[in-house]
């Protein structure tokens, strides 16, 4: 523990907090008497009270780190890769087709379709669309002719 809060890094961090702990608290003490001074006004007596607020949600912050660093989440668990070969469809949230989809139904012939429906037009123009995606990546890929 002492090793990683006294680091040159966390240092630092001490150092900045503390001064802006101590400069919030002087700006509020200072806004404070002013406000009750013949000349204040109620605005100064509000950020009287909002500087303490700012020192707090710097002490707050401060602890976050200090916790977060001595005991780390642990890793996001990530789904094992694919086998080579096999093509892995997620959507716009990373999460696998067949977890937000589920695995289908199963079909007269054991295996699972979707819920879908499946329409054969809809599949030779799938077909197609993959066949031009391979095309574009053999292109682009280094070992392909087209490379930048």
């Amino acid at each position: 523990m002492r090793r990683i809060l006294f680091s040159p890094p966390w240092i630092l961090r001490h150092a900045l907090a503390l001064f802006m702990i101590g400069l919030f608290a002087r700006l509020g003490w200072w806004q404070w008497e002013k406000g009750q001074s013949s000349r204040g006004t109620l605005q100064n007596l509000f950020y009287g009270v909002e500087w303490p607020i700012f020192a707090a949600a710097v002490v707050f912050g401060w602890w976050q780190m200090v916790r977060e660093e001595l005991r780390p989440r642990p890793a996001k668990v990530t789904t094992p890769p694919a086998a080579p070969g096999t093509v892995t469809r997620s959507g716009v949230d990373g999460q696998p087709w067949e977890e937000r989809h589920g695995q289908g139904r199963p079909t007269a012939d054991g295996s699972r379709g979707n819920d879908f429906g499946d329409d054969e037009e809809d599949d030779e123009d799938l077909e197609a669309y993959n066949r031009y995606l391979a095309s574009l990546y053999e292109r682009d890929t280094p070992s392909g002719s087209g490379t930048r």
